[in-house]
C-alpha cells in the first residue's frame, strides 16, 4: 500500500496515519474533521479548494454549515501557529473558498518501508 507524506515549512503531514507532526517530530492535535480539510487543502495545494468540495470532502454525509468550514480552518491556522492576516499557510478566497500557498513537498513510499 501507497503511503503519502506532504512536507512543508517545519511540518510533516502523515496522510496514511492521518498525523501532523512538527520538524522536531511532536505531534500537533488536530480534531478529525479539522485532518481531513488540511488534508484536503494540502493535496491541492496552490489550487482554489471552493466551500462546497470542502462540505463534500470533510462532511461527506452530513449537511453543515459554512460556519463549521470557518471553525475548521480556524483550528488549522493555530495548530501551523499562523496568525490572523498572514496568508503563510492558507489563503481564504473571499467568497469562494480557500487556497493552501505554502511550499509542498510530496513524498510517496510503501507502507511496508515506514518506521
Amino acid at each position: 500500500m501507497e503511503h503519502i507524506l506532504y512536507i512543508f515549512e517545519g511540518f510533516r503531514l502523515d496522510a496514511g496515519r492521518r498525523q501532523l507532526s512538527s520538524s522536531g517530530g511532536v505531534v500537533v492535535p488536530l480534531n478529525s474533521r479539522a485532518m481531513e480539510a488540511l488534508l484536503l487543502l494540502v493535496s491541492r495545494a496552490g489550487e482554489l479548494v471552493t466551500k462546497k468540495q470542502m462540505l463534500e470532502g470533510v462532511w461527506p454525509s452530513a449537511v453543515v454549515e459554512e460556519n463549521n468550514i470557518n471553525q475548521c480552518i480556524l483550528a488549522i491556522r493555530k495548530s501551523l501557529g499562523e496568525s490572523a492576516g498572514s496568508n503563510r499557510f492558507i489563503m481564504t478566497v473571499t467568497g469562494r473558498g480557500y487556497r493552501f500557498v505554502a511550499p509542498v513537498i510530496t513524498q510517496t513510499r510503501e507502507s511496508a518501508d515506514m518506521p
